[in-house]
């Protein structure tokens, strides 16, 4: 994978469908606005020509195959980074990028039809992709989520949105985690079922790590990283 091309910076959101991925990332943008800085917020799967194919299968309204959908994310994805104006030429210019799902989802959710060797595959189709600065996984049990879920969409599931499946995918998460851990990316894990202004004032503290590499203790840093 590649580094950040840019003086930009690379936030993701990351965790189960119901996790809070779409309450916490509208709300650390607006604290970062707060501090001056220009703040793009974005989301995967995007409306873009792969992004369009994508979200009528979550919607069951027809099926792919395992390959086929990760191709079309993967495909998605490079053209959000790399289209002209897309994610790579934003943080070019300066701005923090705060993306809503990126290659981590690939990896949880994929695995769940596709075998070691296709995971491969899916690994080496995400070579060109760049590397977030911080990814922040929202940890939240699978209850808790189908519990949001059913409450914010009045009881309408998507196709992956059953608690088996939500087991799986959240075990995947926490052992690809340990996998780009090793390869020495960022990516922190919180606990995700909180009040929604806890979580945000817990993703806030780790967020000014990006600002200044003493804003917290090094203890303090060391214990937010083993989380």
């Amino acid at each position: 994978m590649q580094p950040n091309p840019g003086p930009g910076k690379l936030i993701v959101m990351e965790g189960l469908d119901g996790s809070g991925t779409s309450t916490q990332a509208p709300r650390l943008a607006q604290w970062l606005r707060h501090r001056g800085l220009r703040v793009y917020v974005t989301r995967e799967p995007t409306p873009g020509a792969a992004g369009v194919f994508i979200r009528p299968f979550l919607a069951r309204r027809f099926a792919l195959d395992g390959k086929t959908l990760a191709a079309l994310f993967s495909a998605d994805r490079l053209d959000h980074l790399y289209a002209p104006g897309g994610v790579a030429d934003r943080l070019r210019a300066g701005e923090w990028v705060l993306m809503d799902r990126y290659y981590l989802s690939s990896f949880a959710y994929q695995a769940l039809s596709l075998d070691a060797a296709e995971l491969q595959w899916i690994d080496h189709l995400h070579a060109p992709c760049l590397i977030p600065d911080v990814t922040f996984f929202l940890d939240a049990p699978v209850r808790v989520c189908l519990d949001r879920i059913a409450a914010g969409r009045a009881s309408h599931f998507e196709i992956f949105e059953r608690e088996d499946i939500l087991k799986r995918v959240r075990r995947n998460y926490l052992d690809v985690i340990v996998w780009l851990r090793q390869q020495r990316q960022q990516i922190q894990v919180v606990d995700g079922s909180r009040p929604i202004a806890d979580v945000g004032a817990d993703v806030r503290k780790r967020t000014r790590l990006l600002f200044d590499s003493n804003a917290l203790p090094p203890v303090e840093q060391a214990a937010l990283w083993e989380r």
